[in-house]
């Protein structure tokens, strides 16, 4: 099941950490130094040092692109899948978020969502991750509103109030928009500044959504 709230210091690894953990694992089972690793990595078209991989088991980076998974894979011959083995939740959203407002999933819906299976995730509280919510007369379709949760808790709403507000006012959820934004005016910048930034057009958007609604652009949930 999917979960938010804040976090202890202490909380659940995030995706990185975990891609660490299982890179460090299937190193071993086939019994390759991290130098050996790097030069398997290299034939794949992964460039990596050794400090690179030993950066990443320790745990030391919170996250990894997808292309990265996808040679990181190839170059153990396994799915994609293998680097996220083990049991427990995994943390989705950047420790450095603006609003820290953690969301988290278990290992195995990660499996699942990566094998392109449907995963019946049951959402708790308006605050959900990902929820399904009808718009504009559109088929019910899942959407992450990871920030619009945090939004609606912020204005004591709904949350299906605020995503709706954010699509007469975007097209998308606040969540979907900032994630645009981001990918569009930050793809190029350090992890450290890209995330502060993020956080900057959280802010933003969710001041001018705020004015949206309390402006009488959403009606009362029911």
């Amino acid at each position: 099941m999917l979960s938010n709230g804040k976090q202890r210091e202490a909380g659940p690894p995030a995706v990185g950490e975990v891609v660490g953990e299982n890179l460090r694992r299937l190193r071993q089972a086939r019994r390759w130094t991290q130098d050996t690793a790097a030069r398997e990595f290299a034939g794949v078209g992964l460039h990596w040092k050794r400090t690179h991989i030993a950066a990443l088991e320790s745990g030391r980076r919170e996250t990894v692109d997808v292309g990265t998974l996808v040679l990181l894979a190839a170059a153990f011959h396994v799915p994609v899948t293998e680097l996220y083995q083990g049991s427990g939740d995994v943390l989705l959203t950047p420790r450095a978020d603006a609003d820290d407002y953690a969301v988290t999933a278990t290992r195995e819906q990660l499996r699942e969502w990566l094998s392109g299976v449907e995963s019946n995730i049951m959402i708790r509280g308006a605050q959900a991750a990902i929820a399904a919510v009808e718009l504009s007369g559109h088929k019910t379709r899942p959407i992450p509103v990871e920030a619009d949760g945090a939004l609606a808790k912020r204005l004591g709403r709904d949350v299906r109030d605020v995503v709706k507000a954010a699509e007469g006012l975007w097209g998308r959820s606040l969540t979907e928009e900032r994630d645009r934004r981001v990918t569009a005016e930050l793809a190029d910048l350090p992890i450290g500044e890209r995330q502060a930034r993020q956080g900057h057009i959280t802010r933003e958007l969710s001041a001018a959504l705020r004015q949206w609604i309390e402006g009488g652009e959403v009606e009362a949930n029911g």
